[in-house]
């Protein structure tokens, strides 16, 4: 499957992919590596994580396909991620929005580098 990525969105993770980090799609419901025991709630939020490139993702085994690369999420995401799959930018937030053919998934996708957070 792919994901749309508008120019803007882009933009914003152009910076992580050129420097060769893995970009995750990360949907926060307290399962894998990058999400914290019980941290999940009762609407959908997804995050994009950028971790190293040899962080491991096997918990993200699945892969998107993007003008950036390829962008990882895991099994329990796939029931949002449908057919028309794009992230853009909310002008007024300037935060990341995921959407589909059919429904706006999260209107406030947050960019989280992983390296940033394990330094605090």
């Amino acid at each position: 499957m792919r994901i749309k990525l508008t120019t803007e969105a882009k933009n914003k993770l152009l910076v992580y992919a050129e420097k060769g980090k893995k970009i995750i799609l990360d949907l926060d419901d307290g399962l894998g590596r990058f999400s914290g025991e019980g941290d999940c709630a009762l609407i959908t939020k997804f995050r994009v994580i950028i971790v190293d490139s040899k962080e491991d993702v096997s918990d993200y085994s699945i892969k998107l396909d993007s003008s950036l690369g390829d962008i990882y999420y895991k099994e329990s995401a796939s029931e949002f991620l449908e057919a028309g799959l794009e992230l853009k930018v909310n002008p007024k937030t300037q935060l990341l929005v995921l959407k589909n053919d059919h429904e706006t998934i999260d209107n406030s996708v947050n960019i989280i580098d992983f390296d940033v957070v394990k330094s605090k």
